[in-house]
C-alpha cells in the first residue's frame, strides 16, 4: 500500500524495479492534486430541435462540453430536408469540437463533445 502511496504523489523521481520484472516509476509530490469538487461536471441535456435557430442552443452545450440528447421529431414532420441539413450542421460542430453524434431512436439524436464516444452497435450483433 506505501508503494501505491508513492506512485500516486506526483512528479517522477526513480525507477525502481518491484520483483524481477514489474518497474515502477516513484513519483513526489507536485503540487496540489485536483479533487473531485474541482472537476467541472457534464451535463446531460435534452432539447427538442425544431428548427435550425434550435441548433445553435445545441452547438453552443457541445463547445461547453456537455452530452445533448435532441428530439427531432418536430422537425421531422414539418420539413425531412431540413432536417437533414440542421443535422449535418450538427455533425459538423460535433466533429470540429472533436465529439460524436449518433441517432438513439427514430425520433432522438444524441451529440456528445470532445472525450465522449459513442459506441455504435456493430451489424449482426
Amino acid at each position: 500500500m506505501e508503494l501505491l502511496k508513492k506512485i500516486f504523489k506526483g512528479g517522477p523521481k526513480r525507477l525502481e524495479t518491484v520483483g524481477e520484472e514489474i518497474p515502477v516509476l516513484e513519483i513526489e509530490e507536485a503540487g496540489k492534486a485536483r479533487g473531485l469538487s474541482d472537476i467541472e461536471p457534464i451535463y446531460v441535456k435534452s432539447m427538442d430541435l425544431q428548427s435550425r435557430v434550435d441548433l445553435q442552443g445545441a452547438a453552443d452545450e457541445l463547445r461547453v462540453g456537455n452530452i445533448v440528447i435532441l428530439d427531432i421529431t418536430p422537425l421531422m414532420n414539418q420539413d425531412p430536408a431540413e432536417l437533414k441539413r440542421v443535422i449535418d450542421q450538427l455533425k459538423g460542430v460535433a466533429q470540429g469540437v472533436g465529439g460524436d453524434i449518433g441517432r438513439l431512436t427514430e425520433s432522438k439524436v444524441i451529440a456528445t463533445p470532445k472525450f465522449v464516444k459513442i459506441q455504435f452497435k456493430k451489424m449482426g450483433s
